[in-house]
């Protein structure tokens, strides 16, 4: 389902260069860790380890993320056999994919993944929960789920550049994975960073992401 959210300004003239702003809204795509790599080959997709346990605060809510991020081609530059040395630590095509893992008490938590470049919100399978649904993938964070029956009825909203996700109920608990692979509720977006000019891959500087919750 769409909507168009108007922006409104005192003055015509800025009216007359801003544009509506697309929401839509979806159940969120469910994708397995398998989708992006096996162990043997962490070396070329898996871009940068988990974080350390982060905390997000907001009134009467607070929950605890931990990221991650993953070349969705298998392409990190550093592994390449022929690496373009000005290129080290991005993702070749420029196909980022970038993982967030929350556990959290509070009800009805929205979490936002804000300043998305190169973000296709009409493609659903840009942005979902990540399961665990391999032993072939043992080192990436996921929602220790193989067949994905416990994921719960979360929804996601868009914007050209960022997606929130809500849960209407509390977090579901769920067992631990590996140390990599982590334990709680694990969002994934996806992007794709080009040039304006080229419309060719431009894999640097990295946009990352800002993450919120409300």
């Amino acid at each position: 389902m769409r909507s168009n959210r108007i922006i409104t300004s005192s003055a015509l003239v800025t009216v007359a260069v801003l544009c509506a702003v697309t929401i839509a809204v979806a159940s969120v795509t469910v994708r397995g860790a398998s989708a992006n790599g096996v162990d043997s080959g962490a070396p070329n997709w898996l871009l940068q380890g988990r974080s350390q346990n982060m905390t997000l605060s907001t009134t009467g809510k607070t929950a605890t993320m931990r990221r991650e991020i993953v070349c969705l081609d298998s392409d990190v530059e550093n592994a390449e056999a022929n690496p373009t040395l000005t290129l080290s630590g991005s993702c070749d095509s420029g196909n980022y994919l970038f993982v967030f893992q929350f556990t959290s008490t509070a009800v009805n938590l929205g979490v936002t993944i804000g300043h998305l470049s190169g973000f296709d919100q009409t493609n659903v399978n840009n942005f979902g929960v990540l399961i665990c649904d391999s032993a072939n993938n043992t080192i990436e964070l996921c929602t220790n789920d193989p067949t994905g029956t416990h994921i719960p009825n979360v929804t996601a909203t868009t914007t050209a550049n960022s997606v929130t996700f809500t849960l209407p109920r509390g977090f579901p608990s769920y067992p631990a994975g590996t140390a990599q692979q982590g334990r709680g509720l694990t969002y994934f977006v996806i992007t794709h960073q080009s040039s304006p000019i080229t419309n060719q891959p431009s894999p640097l500087p990295i946009a990352l992401p800002t993450v919120a919750i409300h």
